[in-house]
């Protein structure tokens, strides 16, 4: 038998979470499938500017980041073909740090939306294999199967499962086109610590830039993005 839910959210990643979050705060319950079996920390770290601390502070969740993570105060980009240097002001225009721009790990952020949902409100291993719609009622509900022969039925279904999103392609919409460009990023563990300031340092040419900002005294995440063809190595 089909198991009834009202919203249902493919996806428990930021966008996923923090829906699920937005949803619970409006008094309304919603499920989150996750195909994996437990939260995702790919993507290493990410910079949060001030509208992201704004969004955070009205879900609830912004300080238990903010008490892990200082200020990003400036940043400097250096242009490699010259070796010109350009400071960047990174305070916040109206001098609340608490809003400031900070660099976090994924992980946390992730964790910090999924504390604040009742238990049993992500269901992991959960990988979608079809979506249908069937009328009801004088309405039409979304029929959801799942890859262990799960049926749900949600009143409203709420895609934010990534670029090779199940639910758009349920939707017909387009398929994603390659942007031309590739990055890779990573974090830098420095046991001893790394002594740095907690400012951004990007390197940027044509084509190309790279750079690196301080997570915490012993931690860096850093990027590097580059034009590339597609099927390029």
């Amino acid at each position: 038998m089909a198991r009834v839910e009202d919203v249902v959210i493919v996806g428990a990643g930021i966008a996923g979470l923090a829906t699920a979050v937005a949803l619970k705060k409006a008094g309304l319950k919603g499920l989150v499938l996750e195909k994996s079996d437990s939260l995702r920390v790919t993507g290493a770290a990410l910079t949060l500017f001030p509208n992201a601390w704004c969004a955070l502070d009205a879900l609830g969740v912004s300080h238990h980041l903010t008490s892990l993570y200082a200020t990003i105060k400036k940043g400097y980009i250096t242009n490699i073909d010259t070796g010109e240097i350009q400071e960047v002001s990174l305070a916040a225009s109206n001098g609340n740090d608490l809003v400031g721009p900070r660099s976090v790990h994924r992980k946390a952020l992730l964790k910090a939306l999924a504390d604040e949902l009742p238990p049993n409100s992500i269901r992991f291993a959960s990988k979608l294999t079809a979506i249908e719609t069937q009328e009801h009622e004088g309405s039409s509900i979304s029929v959801i199967h799942l890859g262990d022969g799960t049926i749900i039925k949600a009143k409203v279904l709420i895609g934010c499962d990534g670029i090779h999103s199940v639910v758009a392609r349920s939707l017909g919409l387009a398929e994603p086109v390659y942007a031309g460009r590739s990055g890779v990023r990573g974090l830098a563990v420095f046991p001893q610590g790394h002594g740095l300031d907690n400012n951004v340092q990007q390197y940027v040419g044509l084509n190309r830039r790279a750079g690196f900002v301080p997570l915490n005294d012993k931690e860096i995440f850093w990027f590097f993005v580059t034009d590339l063809a597609k099927g390029s190595k």
